[in-house]
This record gives structure tokens, sequence and C-alpha cells, in this order.
């Protein structure tokens, strides 16, 4: 599946879910291994940003035996190769004859002992995770989050094998059929014909894991070895997880980081270009840069393409700018790395300077413009990727 870098960021949906007042509402439930501890009687409660729980539920179902001085109001949690103390009203606990700093003391409310969460379930080696949405704690031993990770490394690992291999089919068996990502399929087949990249990943992190659900950050490489003209990239994903009961599906995804670079060699191919598509493109692309030292918005409109992504964005994204600043641009140098009869792509070099307005940096940017001939044959410009951006010096 050769994939355009952020091809599937840009499909998926985007922002932050909030926590509605319903859900916080809610009381807090804990889980150990994916059953839910019977808490009914004294439920956990938040000091801070620190979640407390009655002691003895969550130490007898983690397998520890329980010893209380009431002269010193502390408590010993041990089992085999394991010893917990904790002080009423002290923030220093030992594990193992170690000292440990607690988040926050354990504390009697209403004649019960409660003890911070997670300190007491990473003490006893569990994994914690918190669900803001359910307000859930569960708690998973070792072994099963294990378990979990190799699952997960496996569902990426098909991802990357699907990907490279252009098997769309196994490609979407990895995709939530619930997710908006499940209608990509078509989408899918018309970048495989058009473009061919090599796709690995160089990171996987699993950041939240819990029992149905988890979020993963990447970082993936994408490598072009032929096909249409597209820039390598390094890119940093989020992906949200589901788990199903043929396993962990990919149910969305954010793009929060890209960085873009020119194939191996880009500027060193020799590139025909009949001259008067030549001389439009370069003046379509001057014709951008000389609106815009003139602050004229509906100028610069006229050079890019209707159908680009940016069009929609620019003339609020240019009024802000030239609200606050003025600015000159130029262009150091130019020079198409690729071209059909339709389209084409400018390696180019320019500079910004600020005249007026707030501190900003005067800036020297690398980019690559993506250009396309439109029906009544004119070029316009389509959309811009940032390779390099460096300060300009005296």
């Amino acid at each position: 599946m050769k994939l355009i870098p952020g091809f599937l960021a840009v499909l998926a949906l985007s922002g932050a879910v909030s926590l509605s007042a319903a859900a916080a509402d809610k009381p807090i439930t804990v889980t150990v291994n994916q059953q839910t501890l019977n808490l009914s009687s004294s439920s956990p409660v938040k000091d801070n940003d620190t979640i407390l729980v009655p002691m003895r539920p969550i130490f007898e179902k983690l397998g520890l035996a329980l010893a209380w001085d009431a002269k010193t109001s502390t408590v010993t949690a041990s089992k085999e190769g394991l010893s917990i103390k904790l002080q009423i009203g002290s923030k220093k606990a030992s594990v193992n004859g170690t000292v440990k700093q607690l988040s926050a003391a354990p504390r009697m409310i209403n004649n019960v002992t409660y003890v911070p969460l997670r300190f007491v379930s990473e003490a006893t080696g569990n994994e914690v995770s918190w669900d803001a949405k359910a307000n859930t704690v569960a708690i998973t031993s070792a072994a099963d989050s294990s378990t979990a990770a190799k699952e997960i490394a496996a569902l990426f690992d098909k991802y990357a094998e699907y990907s490279n291999s252009e098997n769309i089919k196994g490609f979407m068996s990895l995709i939530d059929p619930k997710s908006p990502l499940a209608a990509i399929g078509p989408q899918l087949e018309e970048q495989n014909a058009k473009y061919d990249t090599k796709n690995t990943i160089e990171q996987l992190n699993i950041i939240d894991l819990q029992k149905d659900e988890a979020t993963v950050q990447t970082v993936e490489n994408s490598e072009k070895l032929g096909g249409a003209f597209i820039l390598n990239s390094k890119a940093e994903y989020i992906y949200s997880l589901t788990k199903s009961s043929t396993g962990w599906l990919i149910s969305n995804l954010q793009i929060k980081a890209i960085q873009y670079s020119l194939p191996a060699g880009t500027l060193e191919a020799k590139v025909t270009v009949p001259q008067a598509d030549e001389d439009q493109i370069n003046a379509v692309i001057q014709a951008n840069v000389d609106y815009t030292n003139k602050e004229n918005i509906d100028g610069i409109l006229s050079t890019i393409d209707e159908a680009s992504p940016a069009y929609a964005q620019t003339r609020q994204i240019y009024t802000q700018v030239f609200q606050a600043y003025d600015l000159e641009s130029a262009i150091e140098s130019s020079k198409i790395i690729d071209y059909t009869a339709d389209e084409a792509s400018v390696y180019m070099v320019q500079t910004t300077k600020r005249l007026s307005g707030p501190a900003l940096a005067d800036t020297r940017s690398t980019t690559v413009t993506t250009v396309k001939k439109a029906a009544d044959g004119k070029w316009k410009l389509v959309q811009s990727y940032i390779i390099k951006t460096e300060p300009l010096t005296p």
C-alpha cells in the first residue's frame, strides 16, 4: 500500500475528545485484569490528580496480605518477595526497604483507609491506565500487558507488510469497520496506481493501553521508489486502536509532525520541459510572490488552483498576516524537478524579511511547490511542502 505522506491522516477525524459533564459525574470504576472491583460501599476519590482507593479490596485483589499497626497508623502489605509499607498522612512509602515518594498521602475517609492507586499498582509490578471518558482505572498485570503489546506490534508489522505489497484487502482488514477510515479503499487503489514508495516504521510506542482501547505513537518513513513524483517523508502519527473479537484494529489517527525531503538524485536529474510551459510555471510562481508583497489577496488567489486544499484557507490566513506584518519575499532560485503535461513540481529557495510588525525572524525557506495546468491551459499553484527553514544571517 503505497501511501502519500499523511494520506490517512487527512481522511481521519481530527480534534480532541472532551469529557462531558455527565461523564465527569460518573463514579470512578476500578478494574483488575478486566474484572471490575466491587467498591460500592467505599468509592474511589480524587485528590488533585491522584486517585485514592479503599486499601483492603485493592491489596487483596492484588494478592497481598495486610497487617495494620494502630500505634503508628502504618499498613504493611506483603506477599512473597514484596513488602510495602504506607503510613496515614505521610507522602513517603517503603517498597522492599526502599523509600518512595507518593503524589498523595494515604488517609482515613469515613473510617476506611484510602491509598494512592497508581503507586500501589506499580509497586506490585502492574500497569495502570486512566480512561477519562469512562471514569475508569484499569490495572493490568505485566503478563497481560506484554501480550497486548505483542499483539499491537504484530498489527503494525502487518500494516507495513500490506502497505508495501499493495495488498488492499489485507490492509483494510486492519481497519475498524466502524471507523471513517473504512471508506478509503477506492482512494488507496488510486494512490497505488500513481505512486511507488517504501514505508517503514522506525519507532512504535504504546502510550496508553486499556482493555479494549489503545493509543500508539509511531515514527514512519516513506521513501520514493518509482511512479509519479512524491517527496520522501518522516512523520509522527498518533493512532487510536480498538480491540474486537478478531484482535486489535485501527480506528483513527492524527498526524502530529512531518518532515519532507527530496528523493536521492532529484536535483541532479535532467527534466525536459517545453519552453512555453516552463515560462508559464515560473511566471505564476513569481506572480504569487509579487502579489504577496503587494498584499493583494485577490491576486494571490488568482495564482492558486481552486481545487487546492489551501485555496479556501488562503484568504483568511493572508488577511491575518497582512494585518499584523509588512513582509517582503524574494525568490533566490527555482528549478522544475518533475514535469508531466498537466502537473509539475518546483524546487524553490525563497527569502522572507520583516519590514514592520511584531518581532519575526527573517528566514530562508526551501520548498517544493506543486503546480497544475487547468482546463484553460493556465498553470496554477496547488500546494507547497517545506523542506527546510533557516534564519537569515545579517
